[in-house]
């Protein structure tokens, strides 16, 4: 599937070209060469390491790169826009497949993926774009943690017809996992060998057998009136579930010191269909149709470059025939640990853990005119089958300047314990990240 998005990527290119006027391009090539080209190159080094003897601790380096060409623009509005995608690890992974951490790049030594490629209109408050490409919503988005983003075989669609509110529609086809060769009709409940990728990631409950995703629906709106900004959204997971998100929050006002709060709240139901055909189970929970509730709020305040902030979740455990007592069905963040709810943490969230309740507290300070972050957390997550789960988390993040501008260097630290992790002991995560933006 990723070559018939080449193919028509090119097609569409050169009939593009050839249908720009003389004065702005004499030939397909000088049309071409007035594009932007942008990227960004990335030295990645992942460890794990456990406290208990059922689990092998794991390592994977990788060096990637992410390639984007966007042509100029033509009849009105149109252009056309393409980014490779490669990760390489150097000869590095080890022999053994159980001391890779194959959610960096994969359980091989390189990926390499036309990562998008799409035609994109843009005018009169109006962007519309179809082909693959990256999304960022709350519940489908680029999940940017590993060496490469995920991205979607999609159409999306953005209107602003007045200042302060912003209409989106969107509807999926196809995903690209952080680690996979292509485009796939699946998500991340799917099996990790049910396309031949072996460390697709997620948490995987689908058997191989399990009949192709449908995709995704999904219609959101973002309203800014006053301090206050809200955004609803309606997402229809095909053949998974149905889910309705909202989120109210108020927005910097620029004073030295300021306090703010948000609140969130996700409710889901339907016949969860591909669960249901398959037998499977959630947290050992046996159920045909998705129920969920789950509340969440933070509260926080921030003074002269630092933050502080409690945030608190609660999944709402549910009765006989609900799927996993309860728990929140996510397609593309399951394992991955990228939703938007306010206690998810570095290694996992509530998504992951089902249902229970969370609350954490984050510190964050940036100084050197934002070009030093520093943040720390700690959560402690109460769920009804895995018990007691705490992570604590450091962050460091120097976005260099001068002849170095471009260039973040980033350390991230989880230190988990609980029933969640192999054994029920310690999980000790510690990502180095280099990168460099052109």
């Amino acid at each position: 599937m990723p070559g018939k998005s080449a193919v028509l990527l090119c097609a569409v290119a050169a009939a593009s070209a050839a249908a720009i006027p003389p004065a702005h391009a004499r030939s397909p090539a000088g049309f071409l060469s007035q594009g932007q080209f942008s990227g960004q190159l990335r030295s990645y080094y992942f460890s794990r390491d456990y406290s208990t003897a059922s689990a092998v601790n794991a390592r994977a380096f990788a060096l990637a790169g992410l390639f984007n060409y966007r042509t100029p623009g033509f009849l009105g509005g149109l252009s056309l826009g393409a980014s490779f995608f490669t990760a390489n690890a150097l000869g590095s992974q080890s022999a053994d497949p159980k001391r890779v951490d194959a959610t960096l790049m994969g359980a091989g030594n390189a990926v390499n993926v036309l990562g998008q490629a799409f035609l994109q209109y843009s005018g009169h408050a109006v962007l519309v774009r179809i082909g693959d490409q990256l999304l960022n919503t709350p519940w489908a988005g680029a999940s940017d943690s590993r060496a490469l983003p995920a991205t979607y075989r999609a159409l999306y669609g953005a209107f602003t017809p007045v200042a302060g509110l912003k209409l989106r529609v969107l509807r999926i086809t196809g995903f690209k996992g952080r680690t996979a060769q292509g485009f796939f009709q699946d998500n991340l409940y799917y099996s990790p060998t049910w396309h031949g990728d072996g460390s697709y990631g997620g948490i995987s409950n689908l058997p191989a057998s399990a009949p192709h995703a449908a995709g995704a629906l999904a219609f959101g709106a973002t309203c800014r009136f006053g301090g206050l900004q809200a955004s609803a959204w309606y997402y229809r997971f095909l053949g998974f579930a149905h889910m309705v998100y909202g989120q109210i929050e108020d927005g910097p006002t620029g004073a030295p010191i300021e306090p703010f709060a948000a609140a969130q709240i996700v409710r889901e139901w339907g016949r969860a269909n591909r669960f249901a055909e398959t037998g499977t189970r959630f947290f050992g929970q046996p159920g045909t149709a998705v129920d969920n509730l789950t509340l969440g709020g933070i509260a926080g305040v921030r003074a002269y470059g630092a933050s502080l902030s409690v945030s608190y979740d609660r999944v709402r455990r549910e009765g006989v025939g609900a799927l996993g007592a309860g728990v929140l069905i996510s397609p593309y963040t399951a394992g991955y640990a990228t939703d938007p709810l306010f206690t998810t943490s570095m290694i996992r969230g509530m998504v992951e853990l089902g249902p229970g309740s969370a609350w954490k507290v984050r510190a964050g300070e940036h100084t050197l005119g934002k070009r030093l972050r520093l943040s720390a957390s700690f959560a402690e997550y109460r769920t009804d089958f895995a018990g007691l789960d705490t992570e604590l988390y450091f962050g460091v993040l120097l976005r260099l300047g001068g002849w170095m501008k471009g260039l973040t260097l980033r350390n991230r630290l989880g230190i988990s314990h609980g029933n969640a992790n192999p054994g029920g002991g310690r999980f000790l995560y510690n990502r180095v990240m280099i990168t460099y933006a052109f």
